[in-house]
This record gives C-alpha cells, structure tokens and sequence, in this order.
C-alpha cells in the first residue's frame, strides 16, 4: 500500500508540473532560433565525466545545456559549474569567475538552472557516507542541524535567485531544472549506491526534500520546472534498463552520484517537453 500511494503521489506531482509548464510557456514568446540562452546551475548541470570536458568546471559539451541549445538552434552562455551553490549564481564568485546571474542579460530569451544540492550539503554527505556499510552511523555523524537550517532557508533562496534573474531578463522563459533522482523507492536494496540502511535512509529523504522545494518554488507558474526527479524514477543507479544516474562507482560516463551521458540525454528531453516542444 505505501508503493502504491508513493507511486500515486509522483504521478499527481509530475501532472501538477506538466500543467504548469504548459500554463506557463502559453504566456511566453515563442523561442527563436539563434535566440540567447544561458544556462546556470552546479555540477549536475555542468556534467562533469562526460565527454567533452570543458575547462575546469567538469563542464561537457555534451551535458543537457548543450542538447537542448542544439535541439532548439539557440546560442548557449554556458555558465554552470561543478560545486556551485546559489550565493555562486546570484552575488559570489567562484573560482575566480563572477557570479553566474551575469550572464544573463534583458535580451536572455532562455534561462535553465539546477542548483541547491550543495547548499544543502546532499552531494557532499553522499560522497562522505558511500563505501562505509555496514557502518550505521555516518549521517549521524554529519552536521545535520545546519542541514536542516539550510534546507529550512532553500526555497526562500531559490524564490530570491528566480527573482533576480526575473529582474534581469523579464521577458526570459526560466526553467528550474530537478535533480534526477539518485536514490530509487527501493533505495535501501540498491547495492549500487554502497550506502548502510541508516544512512540511505537519510541521504533518500534529503534528496526528496530537494525536490519538494522546487516543485514549491514553481507552483505560481512564473518558472517551469523540469521534473527529472520524478522522470528518473526507475532509472536510477540500480535500474534494470537505461541508467540516468551513476552510484558509488561511476559507469563509463559522469562520476560517481550524478547523471551519465544518457542522463543528460534524459534531462534535455525533459526540458524541451517542458517548453512545449514536440521534435525531441
């Protein structure tokens, strides 16, 4: 019964975020080809592993920025950058680049961003807990009260980061991308993920966590959001078929936790379909 309702409440998330993709591109101007597009975000927007590297952001020229950007004959501003957070998007530098908000300019036509893992410490608490099972306690050895006061700061911070690149691109379309789902509804069977009970537990519920706070930050419609969270399920690092995300041990493409090429296959075509595009 409780797959059941899990499996029932996805679909009821994933129908709310398709309306509201329509609801909201409807409002937009269609996307010309050549038409600007900046892409924003952390590494699982970057595609680190992913052939080809770019610089020293473990940015792919092949990560979802880039398909999309292909698919849709828009001239991409790459920006996005491995260990990113959102002070790094909205007003702090980051290895000696600028913020990342100022690639967006009022003629920006395109915005996506997947960004809040690292605030939230969800990546770096997976790689500091994988390969010690049976070891039961890792994540109680984390600093979970700030997890928790930085997961109850999230979606204010998310809300204020679309605000500004709003204000500096008002007649841009935002896309927040999801981070596709690394621990499956069977989480706890995934040999894969090299995790003990106890702490895939928690590391699952964090994740999901992450995703409640952008499917909250864009229920007013003024962004779209990209569920790849919700898309993922079934192609996590334990799947039977297509593998859109790597575990503990990375497969021949991306690095360990994040999306592998198919992955960012994946993402790209969620984007489109939130844009309301039908030739992907």
């Amino acid at each position: 019964m409780g797959k059941l309702i899990t499996s029932i409440a996805s679909c009821i998330t994933l129908c709310c975020s398709l309306l509201a993709a329509t609801t909201a591109f409807s409002q937009n101007a269609e996307l010309a080809q050549g038409a600007k597009y900046v892409a924003l975000g952390s590494s699982f927007a970057a595609g680190p592993g992913v052939a080809t590297q770019l610089g020293a952001c473990g940015r792919s020229d092949h990560n979802y920025p880039h398909l999309v950007a292909a698919e849709l004959g828009l001239a991409l501003t790459d920006v996005s950058c491995s260990g990113a957070t959102i002070p790094n998007i909205v007003n702090s530098t980051q290895r000696d680049a600028a913020p990342q908000i100022d690639a967006v300019s009022r003629d920006t036509a395109l915005v996506t961003v997947t960004i809040g893992g690292n605030d939230i410490r969800f990546t770096s608490s997976t790689f500091a807990c994988a390969g010690k099972a049976p070891v039961e306690n890792c994540t109680a050895n984390l600093d979970q009260a700030a997890i928790s006061e930085a997961l109850a700061q999230l979606p204010a911070q998310l809300t204020a980061m679309l605000d500004a690149i709003h204000a500096k691109a008002p007649q841009a379309i935002l896309v927040l991308v999801a981070y596709p789902r690394v621990f499956p509804a069977d989480a706890i069977n995934c040999r894969e993920l090299e995790l003990s009970s106890n702490d895939t537990v928690y590391l699952a519920a964090l994740g999901q966590k992450l995703e409640n706070a952008f499917v909250s930050v864009t229920a007013d419609q003024r962004s779209l959001i990209a569920d790849a969270y919700v898309l993922a399920n079934g192609h996590g690092p334990c799947a039977t078929s297509e593998s859109w995300i790597n575990g503990a041990q990375a497969a021949n493409t991306g690095i360990r936790f994040h999306p592998t090429a198919e992955g960012h296959k994946e993402m790209a075509r969620i984007v489109l379909a939130a844009l309301g595009n039908n030739s992907q």
